[in-house]
């Protein structure tokens, strides 16, 4: 029989051996994203600000959407800073202006005002997220990519489990020094990141890359990502995904709503979907990191379109778990293994503003997915399901044959052979 303690002991030991090797970068970044999250107050709280500031329905509709656009433009700009000035110094520069524009907030109470701080403070929270797995992906050894991206989502996960009920308590204290808490947060991740090591110069090779490979004379920023179609296309169909995942905040609780379900029910899915990615992501990339990546990707893709395409059978509960089980799964597969690959594609010294480029067609999606699904739903309460089975059909291969025309383009093709 074989011995369960002492194969439950190795595993510890293998969890623990893990742990310590962390590089330091992606520790700091995965801790600094955390904090970041826990302490998100605003963005999470944005629209009881706006109420408790005395502004109605029509003024928080505007607030919101301009705020949204902002964080996708601050995700989709910042990889071009990061090339240029440096990954410490975006980073700096984003935690930093998010604890400024938060105190700012504090003093500012007419509405244009406030929305302006409120977008601008929008685009330095989400230009973290790219240059940080740029980070990741640049210090991870290519054999332990994926899960290390996976431990960086853990910690991105767990602070945004843990930053609406700390928020939630502080709100119901006082409203306002949610602003001050979340520079607060803000600075300690901006002293954490000060531990980061220094940028190197711009044009200099990125480790683990050959500087040879980066062509005399030409500075990395100047191959832009808009040269590999085959990214461009993949970060596309990767943002329609985002979108269709999206309605888990859109037509899914309204669905649930008119079913006869409570708020509570749908808050309980949403929190069966953080604890299972929190606890079975990084396990789960040990194993699909060995993996083509159009395989994880491609079966990702149909595990997320499968979990909504299933509420066409009934919003029962039954459906309603395995669902919630499928879209969690499909994400887990999905994001890790997609920012891994993202690394992997950049030419030496790009991979921010590949980074950059994919966040901005996942926030897109995941920013329009609300909306879309709602618009859907009012059109007929099963159109979002159908949609959705409809659009898998479409999209899954796309992107696994995207994805796999890439990974046989980069096969190394066979010496030619010897003649006597």
């Amino acid at each position: 029989m074989p011995d369960d303690h002492g194969e439950q002991k190795a595993t510890a030991r293998r969890g623990t051996r893990f742990l310590l090797t962390v590089p330091r970068p992606i520790a700091i970044v995965s801790l600094g994203v955390f904090l970041n999250r826990v302490g998100g107050f605003f963005s999470i709280f944005l629209t009881l600000v706006l109420a408790d500031r005395g502004y109605g329905p029509s003024q928080i509709t505007v607030g919101l959407a301009l705020v949204a656009v902002s964080g996708m433009t601050g995700a989709g700009v910042s990889g071009w800073v990061a090339d240029r000035v440096g990954r410490r110094t975006t980073l700096l520069l984003s935690t930093v202006l998010t604890a400024v524009f938060s105190l700012a907030l504090v003093g500012i109470d007419g509405y244009w005002g406030t929305l302006t701080l409120a977008c601008l403070m929008g685009a330095a929270v989400q230009a973290y997220g790219p240059v940080a797995q740029t980070v990741v992906g640049e210090a991870a050894p290519e054999d332990r990519r994926v899960t290390l991206f996976a431990l960086y989502r853990m910690a991105l996960n767990s602070g945004a489990a843990i930053g609406p009920l700390i928020g939630g308590i502080w709100a119901a204290t006082d409203m306002g020094s949610l602003l001050v808490g979340n520079a607060a947060v803000s600075g300690a991740a901006a002293l954490m990141l000060l531990a980061l090591p220094r940028d190197r110069a711009p044009g200099a090779a990125t480790p683990g890359t050959p500087a040879a490979d980066v062509p005399e004379g030409e500075l990395p920023y100047r191959r832009g990502v808009f040269g590999d179609l085959r990214f461009v296309g993949t970060s596309v169909l990767l943002g329609v995904i985002a979108l269709f995942y999206a309605q888990q905040t859109g037509p899914l609780p309204l669905a649930m709503k008119d079913s006869g379900f409570s708020t509570s029910a749908f808050g309980a899915l949403l929190t069966m979907n953080a604890v299972v990615v929190i606890l079975c992501e990084v396990p789960l990339s040990m194993v699909i990191g060995r993996l083509p990546v159009h395989l994880p990707i491609g079966l990702g893709a149909l595990c997320v379109f499968a979990g909504f395409s299933i509420n066409v059978l009934g919003i029962t509960w039954p459906f309603l778990v395995a669902g919630v089980l499928l879209w969690t799964l499909g994400e887990m597969l999905i994001s890790p293994v997609a920012a891994a690959a993202a690394t992997e594609a950049a030419p030496p010294g790009s991979g921010a503003r590949y980074q950059s480029f994919l966040g901005f067609c996942q926030s897109t999606g995941m920013s329009l997915g609300p909306a879309f699904g709602v618009f859907l739903y009012g059109l007929g309460p099963l159109w979002p399901w159908i949609v959705s089975g409809v659009a898998g059909c479409v999209v899954t291969p796309l992107v696994y044959r995207l994805l796999r025309a890439r990974a046989v383009r980069a096969e190394p093709e066979p010496a030619p052979a010897r003649t006597s």
